[in-house]
Parts: structure tokens; sequence; C-alpha cells
């Protein structure tokens, strides 16, 4: 087997006849045996002769079965390309929407559904200065003014409008504590930014010595869901945008407001919904 130069080196090049594996398949032959070869740092290349019929043979050609699969796996191929770009740009977006309203419209067919609410005296470690629970009938199962162990700030009061004299003859957290406990006794709870009520609640248990409700691992966040379901995305978090309630900052009327917002999610298809031309993979 003789030994060449790469092209344009300046050595002994190949003669034109002489062909690459790869341009071997480019006219329909397969190599046999190398008469020829380029070594370089990384590999040898070896070259053949497509006129030796100890060199080359033709390349065999596919039965009209082989064909057929090989039509079958390109079009396989293209349709989990177009799918998976599909999935990239916009699709993961319309397949968590679909998740979002399968999601609503099984929490609205339960009948031991809850919806709570809180106003509190701050953000942080703050107190419950009003509390409603709902049904999935918009019908109150428990709504009350608490009054709270610290004055309410200003800055606070700025926000849902209740004052201390509004508080003033309304029930501690532990005289009205059997009542929320009862309210929430067997039911599937759902709250609109459910990590904020879970800690006022726990904290106002705490800070009067009784038992936590222990509800952390049987809850909804409407708030999550709902902002899943509207789409829009942050690439500063990564996650959906969280979506303003507008309920007013009032108990009763926020979970009115959350409750709407399970039913427009539930009101709108559960099905993903593919453009033309693009359906998913199948394995």
């Amino acid at each position: 087997m003789k030994t060449y130069a790469w092209w344009g080196s300046g050595g002994s090049e190949p003669p034109p006849e002489l062909k690459t594996k790869k341009q071997l398949r480019e006219i329909g032959l397969a190599p046999v045996n190398p008469v020829g070869v380029i070594p370089t740092q990384k590999y040898d290349l070896y070259l053949y002769d497509p006129n030796d019929p100890n060199s080359t043979k033709p390349k065999r050609q596919p039965s009209a079965k082989q064909l057929e699969v090989l039509a079958q796996n390109r079009e396989r191929s293209a349709t989990k390309r177009k799918y998976w770009n599909w999935y990239r740009s916009e699709g993961r977006f319309e397949i968590d929407r679909a998740a979002a309203v399968q999601w609503a419209q099984s929490l609205l067919d339960l009948r031991n559904l809850a919806i709570l609410d809180t106003e509190t005296t701050g953000l942080y470690d703050a107190e419950i200065v009003e509390i409603a629970i709902i049904d999935s009938q918009s019908q109150p199962i428990l709504t009350s003014l608490v009054k709270p162990t610290i004055s309410i700030p200003q800055e606070v009061i700025a926000i849902h409008g209740i004052t201390d004299l509004d508080v003033k003859d309304a029930p501690t957290f532990p005289e009205i504590y059997p009542a929320i406990a009862e309210a929430l006794k067997e039911r599937e709870l759902a709250i609109y930014n459910a990590r904020f009520d879970l800690h006022v609640l726990d904290y106002c248990c705490k800070l009067h010595q009784l038992p936590l409700l222990d509800l952390a691992n049987d809850y909804h966040c409407i708030m999550q869901w709902y902002s899943q379901w509207v789409g829009e995305w942050s690439r500063y978090y990564g996650n959906y945008k969280y979506q303003a309630l507008g309920g007013g900052h009032r108990a009763l009327n926020d979970c009115l407001a959350a409750l709407d917002r399970l039913k427009t999610m539930a009101a709108d298809t559960p099905f993903i919904q593919y453009p033309s031309g693009i359906e998913p993979p199948i394995e």
C-alpha cells in the first residue's frame, strides 16, 4: 500500500482516481481494501481505487422493505424535529396551560373544597386581622375579623383598610382557632399565594402556643397554577411570573376572587392545542 502526502502539502499527492470512503459513498461504492494511505497526526486516511474490484465493490441496494422502513424512520425523525422545535419555542407553555386547566377542573369537582384567605398586620411574622373560608359554591364557611396582640401599622391599614377600631371587639386568634380548625376539617384546601397564608397561620399558632393546623402537605396554591395558565414567563427567575389576585385585599373578597380564577381556568379547553402539522412523536 502506497503512502501519499496531504493535498497541497507539497509532497507526493494521491492520483485523482483514488477516493476516500466518503467519496466512495457518493458514487455508490463500498470500500474493500485500501490501495493508499495519507498519514495524519490524528488518524490515517485510507484511499481506494474505484476501478479495482479488489479495492471497491458496488454498494448493495436496499430492498423495497428496507426503503419503506427508511422512509418511515425519516418521517418519524421529521415529526420529532417539528415537535421539539415547537416545544422549545412555545409548546411547553401550551402544555403547561392545558395542565393548569385540568388541575382547575379536577379541583372544582371536589365536594370538600375550601378556599382560604387572610389579612394581616404585615408581611413577615404577622398576625391575622381577618380570615375567610368559602366553599366551591362561593358560600362562606367562616368569615371573621380577628383582634391581634399588636396595633395594626398605618402602612398596612392603607392596603386592606382594617383599623384597630374595627377589630376592637373581634375574637382573638385563640378564640377563633377552634372554628378555623373545624372549618378546615376534612377539607381540600386551596389558597392564592398559599405559602404566605400558611406561614401566617403557623406563626399565630406558635405565638399563642396552639397546635399547628398541619396543612403544609395538604393544600393547593392557586397563584402558582394561575400564573402557569397565564403563561407569562420570567427569564430572570426561570419561572412563570406571579399574577396579582385583584380581590381588593379583604379576606372574603379575595376568596371569591381566587375562586373566580379557578373557574376561569376550568372554563378553558383542557386539551393541548397543537398547530397544524405538529403532533407528539410516537416512541
